[in-house]
């Protein structure tokens, strides 16, 4: 029996160590998963048409796994109480994909992540701050968590002490979604939706009396061509994606980051010593560790992919992280090249028109974050008590904890 055959990306073992199950999808052009009943793809040049091809494989309600774990009855009840869901970015075709997007690509344009340079340079050496004393300390919660959950607040014009609702927030939206949680969780997850939908409605409400410069402020004034704004539904639906765009995924980047830059202390150094070098390796980790792991597409049509027959209504997962590391792309995938000429394209953010809103934000907290951490510290190495345990998850990919010894430098 083949690997593939054997495994399943519902298995634990797959999700904590998922090298050989990527390995063996890229050995196929697509693989069926009789497990979860689901199409994987794995060949970078495979997925990119995937990604190109929006009539044929649709983002529209793709996410929505309640058909593959359904929720406890109690769940469902709350979700009724919230507003309803509405696809937007991530989960949206054109034209109306194109139209949100218009309306909300200002603040994450390149001109706007500038203004931010210096509040992210801050946060991340004010993070370090906190522990450099002491010699040793876990990275995840210490570091990893507080740079991007302290800049989406700013952003988002919240209060700096939210910071542990917003992170809370963050983990109810992304975790069903990896359909690896039980039934008590689902339901937690379901009323700490609802807290934030309450929150931030009154937030907005907040923003239409007395307008701020901050992101919620743009959402209840931008406008598209005709003049409409979003509803808000609309609103709620991408705050939730801008809080685990730019939180949980770049707390896993910049998690998976230091545990390389401990393993391979020349990295630091180099970076020590030509900060520049710091965005190729943000690119590495990223194409490495892939934070998200993987997402769905809905296939509209039957047609013939691969040499695979995908019937309409299949859904079919690009498994990103596969794909960066294919050896058709990338000579020598598995090493870390931080002159690695194509080291950019990468799609740990999608391609296309769904690539990422929230890229060249997390590309910036990353890079500043080993930037720093390259300027304050020295001899950074792995404590002897990790065993670099990641949450379960079949889309994200994530560190528990990273503990670490070091020097000030």
């Amino acid at each position: 029996m083949s690997l593939l055959q054997e495994k399943s990306l519902a298995d634990a073992d797959v999700q904590q160590c998922p090298d050989a199950y990527h390995q063996a999808l890229r050995e196929r052009s697509v693989h069926f998963d009789e497990r979860l009943g689901i199409f994987v793809c794995g060949r970078y040049a495979l997925m990119r048409q995937v990604l190109r091809d929006t009539e044929t494989f649709s983002s529209i309600d793709s996410q929505t796994v309640d058909g593959m774990r359904p929720p406890p009855p109690e769940a469902v009840e709350i979700r009724k109480t919230c507003h309803p869901t509405v696809n937007t970015l991530v989960t949206n075709d054109p034209p109306s994909h194109t139209r949100i997007r218009k309306m909300v690509d200002a603040p994450f344009r390149a001109r706007s992540l500038d203004k931010l340079n210096s509040r992210i340079e801050e946060i991340a050496h004010g993070a370090i701050d906190e522990f450099i004393g002491e010699g040793a300390t876990e990275m995840v919660s210490r570091f990893a968590v507080p740079i991007p959950v302290r800049v989406i607040a700013d952003m988002l014009g919240l209060d700096p002490a939210l910071a542990p609702k917003i992170k809370a927030w963050s983990d109810a939206s992304v975790e069903p979604l990896g359909m690896m949680v039980d039934d008590q969780r689902l339901i937690e997850c379901a009323k700490l939706i609802k807290a934030f939908q309450d929150f931030i409605v009154e937030a907005l409400e907040a923003r239409r009396r007395q307008p701020q410069d901050d992101l919620l402020t743009h959402l209840v004034q931008a406008r598209d061509a005709e003049g409409q704004g979003f509803s808000m539904a609309e609103m709620l639906s991408l705050t939730q994606q801008f809080l685990v765009a730019g939180n949980e995924t770049t707390t896993n980047g910049i998690a998976a980051g230091v545990r390389l830059l401990a393993e391979r202390p020349a990295l630091l150094r180099a970076i020590k010593r030509q900060p520049d070098r710091a965005l190729g390796f943000v690119n590495e980790v990223l194409r490495l560790e892939s934070p998200v792991q993987g997402l769905f597409r809905v296939v509209r049509k039957d047609t013939e992919f691969g040499g695979v027959h995908l019937p309409k209504g299949a859904r079919i997962m690009l498994r990103f992280a596969a794909a960066n590391r294919d050896g058709r792309k990338y000579a020598s995938p598995e090493q870390i090249d931080l002159h690695r000429a194509n080291a950019g394209t990468h799609v740990a953010f999608g391609a296309g028109i769904h690539h990422c809103i929230g890229a060249g934000l997390a590309r910036l907290e990353m890079r500043q974050a080993f930037t720093a951490l390259a300027q304050r510290l020295r001899h950074v190495a792995l404590a002897p008590d990790n065993d670099f345990t990641h949450h379960p998850s079949m889309i994200l990919r994530g560190l528990k904890a990273l503990r670490v010894t070091f020097e000030p430098a």
